[in-house]
């Protein structure tokens, strides 16, 4: 039997990106669904040991934890070092993550602990700073573009999560020296079974049929076409709830939670909408499950976990007309909406309130053991095992 394949993933709890959070750890639940001989070893890269007990909640069987900002050297060590850092302009004793440690770093970085490994892949999620560079900084756009070209420069392998991002890098003006792998991502899901929906709705306040919106506060979400969507509801008298689930705060655009509720308050649409903020992921899932459909308004996404979510967990779906959504939701009815038009979005509402479905259902297990074979794919091309 050949050797496990020894991945190191960089992994860090990030509430102000939880979905990169999640990323990682429905990679490695992806991974438990290969055959038990070809599961590779996992190496979870943190700074903290409490990100490796989250990643131990998968169950994988083959997961260790390193801290690789703990490269320490005792005194004669420091004391060598010294000398040859002296002498020869270098150190001799480096106690930093090689390809000793690991076979291949994912997702990959520039970060000086990680120079001594040689086997990298990097993953880009999307390239929303280059179509809505409003949204940005010029800083942030700026490091953004850095990395992208030293990624095409790398002649490494990167990862892309749809085609619609790979149409986009295919645009980018850099040398194309580096391998792209479009490599969709599945979610895996804690079980959520025994968890009593009306105890749920009571702590949220919800009463009778609801939709729910399960997005960070960031302005590129697009929660403002819901909102208006919510108020021409109220026009004419139609009585539904709407929870909008998610973290508060948007770090490109601090005062865009504010306007939300100042647009809540100007319109008088309190009696209509939740604002719980980030919540349980199980209870998030089953309200998601409960409800009429999961709307996913946003201007801009890579590959949306939303979308992979309500795919899993049956749910009917409204969704903004991007390219990339219609790509996730290929293999299912969805209801689409163009982005900015929230009179399209009021019709869907309340088609979706007098039919019990627009799903049809799919083998969502599929998905997961695809995202683990084609990840498995990749590593073993790249450490050519």
């Amino acid at each position: 039997m050949n050797k496990r394949i020894k991945v190191g993933l960089v992994f860090t709890v990030n509430e102000n990106w939880i979905g990169g959070t999640y990323y990682i750890l429905n990679l490695i639940s992806a991974l438990k669904t290969l055959p038990v001989e070809t599961q590779p070893s996992i190496t979870i890269l943190s700074k903290v040991q409490k990100d490796f007990e989250i990643a131990k909640q998968t169950n994988y069987p083959f997961l260790q934890f390193k801290n690789p900002y703990q490269y320490k050297r005792n005194f004669a060590e420091k004391i060598i070092d010294k000398v040859f850092k002296i002498t020869t302009g270098k150190y001799i004793i480096d106690k930093r993550i090689s390809s000793k440690d690991i076979d291949v770093l994912f997702p990959a970085n520039n970060e000086y602990v990680y120079e001594r490994v040689i086997n990298k892949v990097y993953w880009f999620p999307d390239f929303q700073h280059i179509f809505l560079p409003n949204f940005f900084d010029a800083n942030e756009i700026q490091n953004r573009n850095a990395v992208l070209q030293f990624i095409a420069e790398s002649k490494k392998h990167l990862v892309l999560s749809s085609n619609a991002a790979k149409k986009h890098w295919d645009a980018l003006p850099y040398g194309k020296n580096c391998t792209v792998n479009v490599i969709p991502f599945a979610v895996s899901h804690p079980s959520i079974n025994s968890l009593d929906i009306n105890s749920i709705l009571k702590e949220f306040d919800l009463h009778g049929k609801y939709f729910i919106v399960c997005n960070q506060f960031w302005a590129h979400k697009n929660h403002f076409v819901v909102l208006k969507a919510i108020a021409e509801l109220k026009k004419e008298n139609v009585q539904v709830q709407f929870i909008f689930t998610g973290k508060q705060d948007d770090y490109r655009n601090p005062s865009y939670f504010q306007s939300i509720k100042d647009f809540i308050v100007e319109n008088e649409l309190e009696q209509y909408i939740k604002l719980p903020g980030l919540i349980e992921r199980e209870k998030q899932l089953k309200l998601m499950q409960n409800s009429i459909a999961v709307i996913q308004p946003s201007l801009f996404e890579g590959w949306s976990t939303v979308v992979e979510d309500s795919k899993l967990l049956g749910c009917n779906i409204i969704a903004s007309d991007i390219d990339v959504h219609k790509e996730q939701l290929i293999e299912q009815d969805a209801l689409y909406f163009e982005p900015n038009d929230a009179n399209q979005l009021v019709q869907h509402i309340k088609f979706c309130m007098i039919i019990s479905a627009i799903k049809k259902e799919i083998q969502y297990a599929n998905n997961v053991k695809q995202f683990g074979i084609s990840f498995f794919e990749l590593i073993n091309n790249v450490t050519n095992h």
